[in-house]
């Protein structure tokens, strides 16, 4: 039974692992951004990319009738061109299919949004922007968007229902995004993506040393990787064999990465969420989480809280609720409310543990 429960759930958790990182077109960041081969503008004015891209941002997003998520992403894309008009252009491109989303159906649709569709609209040519942006074969989903900036490459894509878009909008608009870090990223995420698919197909197998091995190799790419380090711990917690490769593992993880902050925060975060307490080692996670609050350039809130949360499990109290205090303050004003409801719980744990001594 619990066999069958671990393989649900490294099953869904390798999923939506190929999800998030499946999410992105053939067009990668940095790419120049295709042309747009439009077979008729239904709402605004025309775009063409080799021209107007010196002028403005422009976010190419793909989209369709049918698709309920594009629907959702329609009021979002509006807020957007309205926030940023003087510096970006948003344009949705459909392609039309006389099934689900033929040319009458897709005017019908942006006359019955009426104003809360305010961005220019378009309809594909055959389908060869959309081929162009991105590899459908791949089985990528609408909605997608690409932010293609006044070099006329693409420095961001992703989902238009994603709220990071927002804030890379902002920051290229402020001349603050680092579009190499960005690109840097994205060949990460491909390169992960090609091991989490062998490890999917392992584990099919049953072959959990396989997949083992699969997840170590991982770390070559991303040392920190947060999904990496939360499946070696599944595999810990639910297949019997691993105890020792394991916590040889962890051993060995902290001895290499003891100055990376997200590398030893994101091992304690998955260390310190163990339910069974006979698998847990505490001594290990309180180790990585201190090491992560002492390498923290700015000592970030949530290693503060991880530190805190690592005291807490070993009975430190006082300790905990002052590192706790120190992470209200360093929280920001939308973070501060769930930062104090931490601090009061350990608070009333040490009320109580006062009472009952």
């Amino acid at each position: 039974m619990v066999r069958k429960l671990f393989a649900k759930l490294l099953a869904l958790t390798i999923a939506l692992c190929l999800a998030q990182t499946a999410s992105r077109g053939d067009v990668a960041v940095g790419d120049p951004a295709p042309p747009l081969k439009i077979k008729e503008w239904v709402r605004g004015k025309p775009v063409d990319l080799s021209k107007d891209a010196s002028a403005k941002l422009h976010l190419v997003e793909f989209w369709a009738t049918w698709c309920p998520p594009c629907k959702a992403s329609v009021p979002l894309l509006t807020d957007y061109q309205k926030k940023f008009e003087k510096d970006l252009v948003i344009v949705g491109v459909t392609d039309p299919d006389p099934y689900r989303n033929s040319p009458s159906d897709i005017k019908q649709f942006v006359k019955q949004q009426g104003t809360n569709m305010s961005y220019t609209v378009a309809m594909d040519d055959k389908g060869q922007t959309i081929e162009s942006y991105m590899d459908t074969s791949e089985g990528i989903g609408i909605p997608h968007a690409f932010l293609v900036g006044k070099d006329g490459r693409v420095v961001w894509q992703g989902s238009p229902l994603d709220p990071a878009m927002g804030d890379v909008i902002r920051d290229v608009i402020a001349g603050r995004y680092d579009v190499t870090s960005a690109r840097k990223a994205a060949e990460v995420e491909r390169e992960l993506e090609k091991r989490f698919r062998a490890i999917e197909m392992a584990f099919q197998m049953g072959q959990m040393d396989v997949v083992w091995d699969g997840v170590i190799d991982m770390f070559k790419v991303d040392a920190s990787n947060e999904v990496a380090i939360r499946l070696l711990t599944e595999i810990y917690v639910n297949e019997e064999g691993f105890g020792d490769k394991y916590r040889g593992w962890v051993r060995d993880y902290i001895d290499e990465h003891r100055g990376n902050a997200a590398a030893m925060g994101n091992l304690a975060l998955a260390l310190l969420g163990i339910a069974d307490l006979s698998l847990r080692l505490p001594e290990l996670a309180l180790e990585a989480a201190r090491a992560a609050y002492e390498r923290s350039e700015k000592s970030q809130r949530i290693w503060i809280e991880v530190f805190a949360r690592s005291l807490y499990q070993i009975g430190a109290l006082d300790r905990a609720i002052a590192a706790q205090e120190e992470a209200v303050v360093k929280a920001s004003d939308a973070e501060r409310d769930d930062a104090r409801r931490i601090l009061d719980y350990y608070k009333t744990c040490k009320r109580l543990q006062s009472a009952v001594q």
